[in-house]
């Protein structure tokens, strides 16, 4: 039996041509580091893919959530990554990297972090074997998972273990931030079922609330959700790209299974993202290591299955969820769905809101167009 905490950390450092794809020298530079930190001990297992511009870093360690050590590890190793775009000339070198150094952790200092510790034990009665997944987009805001995250936890019509496991039936206990909040962590805890319309209140507004984290109710000390949900241009006081968000789930046994978690994302649900991160379009499930070459910029998202040893290895073999042909003709009807809205253009709700669109040019043509209004006598 032991303390496990698996970290998930992402950032863009740097891309091909524009916002599409990490060279694949940035990726070897990472992996390389992930296996020298393997070898002296500071990671027990860790994995590399891109999702977009946007490079991910899953690991297994034993030091805990908020780790220095394990976010500095990360921090460097974006740094040599975004040497290597700076030196090859690539696009948003360090784009992510919105400090100097990270106070600690690199929560709030760009890159998007997901973690959970948990006790590995296979004599356990409860999670004899540890699953999980794994979620990264690429062009979107952090309440990404708003959807996905309410109707698995909440909504029986998605998730038929809601009515089938007794232990799932028992609740969640939910964490909403507010992330237009920038003096601290504003949250809000809610008890599922009993609250769930109030939390339908909150996830109404993906833009400000976002799903931060889900506890079960059977076994209350168990976290099964962590979710990066902080806004980039909080912290860097401009627009400097969308957020991006990782999610991490712990599946089966009391919690949901990992077809469960994925069914909502076939409607294509509607995020804050594309192009220049200022419309509203669907969220296309894709396959890792997928780079941005669509019209429009699509917001873009993965997701790896995994299991782990009693050592907190991962498996040798990983499962690319939406890789499966399965989801091709949800993509197909995405691709439609996001044409046909997209026709729109930027008048009304295709475009982000005025809130969204604050950090952008569009606020200083606004403010000029001010100065030329009259009121009509």
């Amino acid at each position: 039996m032991r303390k496990i905490t698996a970290s998930v950390i992402k950032a863009d450092v740097g891309s091909i041509g524009g916002h599409t794809k990490p060279s694949e020298k940035m990726l070897r530079i990472v992996q390389d580091r992930v296996k020298e930190s393997i070898n002296k001990g500071l990671l027990l297992d860790g994995f590399v893919s891109h999702t977009g511009d946007d490079i991910a870093i899953v690991m297994s360690h034993e030091r805990g959530v908020g780790n220095r050590e394990i976010h500095q590890f990360a921090w460097n190793c974006f740094l040599e990554a975004t040497r290597e775009a700076q030196r090859a000339g690539l696009y948003g070198a360090g784009q992510d990297l919105l400090v100097d150094a990270p106070a600690g952790t690199v929560r709030g200092a760009g890159p998007a972090v997901a973690e959970i510790e948990f006790t590995r034990d296979p004599q356990s009665k409860e999670r004899p074997a540890e699953a999980f997944i794994v979620f990264t987009a690429d062009k979107c805001g952090p309440g990404a998972y708003n959807y996905p995250l309410y109707a698995v936890f909440s909504d029986p019509m998605h998730d038929g273990g809601l009515l089938l496991n007794p232990k799932m039936r028992k609740g969640f206990s939910i964490t909403v931030i507010d992330m237009d909040h920038k003096d601290g962590d504003r949250v809000i805890k809610l008890e599922i079922p009993e609250r769930v319309w109030d939390l339908a209140v909150l996830m109404q507004n993906p833009d400000r609330f976002a799903i931060e984290s889900i506890h079960s109710r059977y076994v209350p000390e168990e976290q099964i959700v962590s979710v990066s949900a902080t806004r980039l241009h909080n912290i860097a006081g401009k627009y400097t790209g969308k957020d991006d968000p990782v999610a991490l789930v712990r599946t089966q046994g009391m919690f949901p299974a990992p077809e469960e978690i994925v069914e909502p994302f076939t409607l294509g649900h509607f995020v804050t993202g594309d192009a220049r991160g200022s419309h509203v379009m669907p969220l296309m499930p894709v396959a890792i290591n997928t780079a941005v070459a669509g019209p429009y910029c699509l917001p873009l998202v993965a997701c790896v299955a995994f299991s782990m040893d009693a050592a907190g290895k991962f498996s040798e073999e990983y499962v690319d969820m939406f890789g499966n042909v399965a989801w091709d003709a949800a993509r197909l009807k995405i691709q439609k769905k996001a044409d046909e809205w997209r026709r729109q253009g930027f008048i009304g709700p295709t475009m982000a809101s005025h809130q969204e669109l604050s950090y952008t040019g569009i606020v200083d043509a606004l403010r000029e167009l001010e100065k030329e209004f009259e009121v009509r006598k």
